[in-house]
C-alpha cells in the first residue's frame, strides 16, 4: 500500500500509528490519482494521433508519461496541502485551482476530440471549399499557361515568316542582280571591230532602197515647202469646191424661179418667167462661175508647183544619202569612241553589279542572325515569364492539393467545424441551410459530453479529499502545525515587547544578533486571549 499512500501525499511515519481503516481510507483517496494521470497519459496520445499523419511514438510516449508525471504530481501536492482544519478560504483556492486546471485540461482533450469526431465532415466541407478554390486557381492558371502557349506559338510564327521574308528577299534580290550578269560579262569585240561593224551596218543600210538618210538642212527645207503648199492646196481645194456647191445651187434656184416655184433664196411663190430675182441670181453665178476657173487654175498651178518641190525633195533626199555615204569614213572614229565608252559603261555596271550581289549575301546572314537573337531575346523573356507564372501557381495549387489529400492542422479543422457548423455548405440544399442553427446545438452537446466526462474524472482526487471525513491521519498532521502556528502567534505577540532582551540574552553569541535588534522589529497586536 506504500505507493498508494504516496500518491495520497501521506507520511508512513505518521499514518502507521492510524487504524487499518484510516490507511485504507488514504490508499484509496491515493489511488484515485491514478485517474487524472491516466486520463492524461491516454489524452496527449490521443491529442498526438490526431494532430500528427505519422507522430514520432517514441517522442510522443516521453511527452505523455511527463505530462501525465505532471498532472500525479499536481493532484498529490494538492491532496497532501489540503488540511481540513485549515481556514476555508485557503481551500476553497486549492478547490479552485484545481477546477480550472481540469477545465483547462478537458477543453484541451475535449476539443480535439471533437474535431477527431467531426473530422470526416470537416475533411469533406474543407475538401469541397478547397477543390473550389483548386478549381478557380487551375482554371486562372491553365488560361494564363494558354496565353503563354499562345504567345510562344506567335514568336515562332513571327519567327518563321520573317525567316521566309529574308530568304523570298534575299531569293528575287539574288537572282534579279545575277539575272543581268550574262549580258554584262560578255566581253564584245574591240572598239575598232566594233567601229568597222557599225560602219559596214550603216552602209548596208543605206543600201537599202527604202533608206532614208537623216535630212539636212535644205531638205527641211523643201519638205517644209512641200508642206506649206499641201496646206494651200488643200485650203483651195475646199474653196473650190464650196464655190461649185454654190454655183449647183444657185442652178437649181435659177430652174426653180423661172417655173415659179419656191427656192433656196426666194422661197415667196411667184409667177413662171425671167424677172429681176432671176436676173440677179443669174449674175451671181456668173460671178460664181468665174471664182471656179479662176481657183481651178490656181489649184492646177500649186499642183505643178508641188510635183516640182517633190522633185526638188528627191534631189535633196539623193544629195542627203550620198552625203551620209560619203560620212561613213568620219563617223568611225565616233563610233570607236562610243566602243570605248560602251566597254567602260559594262565594266562600271559590272563592278557594281558584283558589289550589289556581295552586299547582298553579306546582309542576308546578318538578317538571319538578327532575326535569331530576336527571336531568343522574346524566348528569354517568355521563359521568365513562364517561371513567374509557375512560381505565382503551381505552388498554390501543391498547396491546396496537399491540404485535400493530407492531415488539416488544429487552425483548419477548427475553422473547418465552423463553417461544418455555422455556414451553409456550397452545395447545401434549403433543408440543409434551414437546419443550420440546430446544428450549433449538437456541436455543443457532443463538447460538453466529452467536457463533463474528463473534468469530472479530472475532479476524482480533490472531490474524495473533500467529500471524506477528516480522520485520525489528519488529526496527528494538523496538531503538530497547530502548536507550531500557536506559538509563531505568540511569539510574535511578545516580540515587540522582549526583542531587547531576546536579543542580549539570546542571541549575544550571534555577530549580527544586535544588528536585527537595532532594526525595526515587527510589532504585533496581542490577541485578546493570549494574556491565559
Amino acid at each position: 500500500m506504500r505507493p498508494a499512500y504516496w500518491l495520497a501525499g501521506a507520511r508512513w511515519e505518521t499514518l502507521r500509528h492510524c487504524p487499518p481503516s484510516e490507511r485504507e481510507r488514504i490508499a484509496v483517496i491515493g489511488s484515485t490519482v491514478l485517474i487524472p494521470t491516466v486520463m492524461s497519459f491516454l489524452g496527449m496520445i490521443f491529442y498526438a494521433k490526431s494532430r500528427f499523419a505519422e507522430p514520432p511514438w517514441m517522442a510522443v510516449v516521453a511527452i505523455a508519461m511527463a505530462w501525465s508525471f505532471v498532472i500525479m504530481n499536481t493532484d498529490r501536492i494538492l491532496l497532501a496541502t489540503y488540511r481540513p482544519f485549515q481556514p476555508w478560504w485557503r481551500r476553497c483556492m486549492q478547490v479552485i485551482f484545481r477546477f480550472l486546471l481540469s477545465a483547462v485540461i478537458s477543453v484541451a482533450i475535449g476539443f480535439p476530440f471533437c474535431l477527431d469526431q467531426y473530422r470526416p465532415a470537416i475533411k469533406y466541407r474543407m475538401q469541397t471549399e478547397l477543390q473550389g478554390k483548386l478549381n478557380a486557381v487551375s482554371e486562372e492558371e491553365s488560361l494564363k499557361r494558354t496565353e503563354l502557349a499562345a504567345e510562344l506559338q506567335k514568336i515562332h510564327d513571327d519567327e518563321s515568316s520573317g525567316r521566309k521574308q529574308i530568304v523570298a528577299t534575299y531569293t528575287t534580290q539574288r537572282e534579279s542582280l545575277a539575272a543581268q550578269l550574262p549580258a554584262l560579262e560578255k566581253v564584245g569585240l574591240s572598239p575598232e571591230d566594233e567601229a568597222d561593224k557599225r560602219t559596214e551596218e550603216e552602209r548596208m543600210k543605206a543600201a537599202d532602197p527604202d533608206f532614208v538618210a537623216p535630212a539636212s538642212g535644205e531638205t527641211r527645207n523643201v519638205l517644209a515647202s512641200i508642206e506649206a503648199q499641201k496646206e494651200t492646196k488643200t485650203k483651195t481645194k475646199a474653196e473650190l469646191e464650196e464655190k461649185q456647191d454654190l454655183h449647183g445651187r444657185l442652178v437649181e434656184a435659177i430652174a426653180r424661179e423661172t417655173a415659179g416655184q419656191p427656192n433656196e433664196f426666194y422661197p415667196e411663190p411667184k409667177k413662171s418667167g425671167v424677172g429681176p430675182r432671176t436676173k440677179d441670181m443669174k449674175d451671181r453665178d456668173k460671178d460664181i462661175s468665174i471664182e471656179i476657173k479662176r481657183l481651178k487654175a490656181a489649184a492646177s498651178a500649186q499642183l505643178e508647183a508641188l510635183i516640182s518641190s517633190d522633185k526638188q525633195l528627191a534631189a535633196a533626199r539623193l544629195a542627203d544619202r550620198n552625203a551620209f555615204i560619203d560620212g561613213l569614213v568620219g563617223k568611225r572614229e565616233g563610233f570607236i569612241e562610243e566602243a570605248k565608252e560602251a566597254e567602260a559603261l559594262r565594266k562600271e555596271r559590272l563592278a557594281k553589279l558584283n558589289a550589289e550581289i556581295d552586299a547582298v549575301e553579306t546582309e542576308y546572314p546578318l538578317r538571319l542572325a538578327r532575326l535569331a537573337e530576336q527571336t531568343a531575346t522574346l524566348e528569354t523573356a517568355h521563359a521568365s515569364n513562364a517561371k513567374r507564372h509557375d512560381q505565382r501557381y503551381l505552388p498554390q495549387i501543391q498547396r491546396i492539393e496537399r491540404k485535400m489529400n493530407g492531415v488539416l492542422d488544429p487552425m483548419e479543422e477548427t475553422i473547418g467545424l465552423y463553417h461544418v457548423i455555422f455556414v451553409p455548405a456550397p452545395d447545401a440544399d434549403p433543408l440543409e441551410t434551414g437546419e443550420k442553427d440546430q446544428k450549433w446545438i449538437a456541436g455543443l452537446f457532443q463538447f460538453l459530453v466529452i467536457f463533463g466526462t474528463l473534468f469530472i474524472l479530472d475532479l476524482v482526487p480533490i472531490m474524495t479529499k473533500i467529500f471524506s471525513r477528516a480522520g485520525p491521519y489528519d488529526v496527528l498532521v494538523e496538531h503538530p502545525e497547530f502548536i507550531a502556528n500557536a506559538n509563531l502567534q505568540a511569539l510574535f505577540a511578545e516580540y515587540g515587547k522582549r526583542a531587547t532582551d531576546w536579543g542580549i540574552t539570546g542571541m549575544v553569541d550571534q555577530p549580527s544578533g544586535p544588528d536585527l535588534v537595532k532594526g525595526r522589529p515587527r510589532v504585533v497586536p496581542v490577541p485578546q486571549d493570549s494574556q491565559g
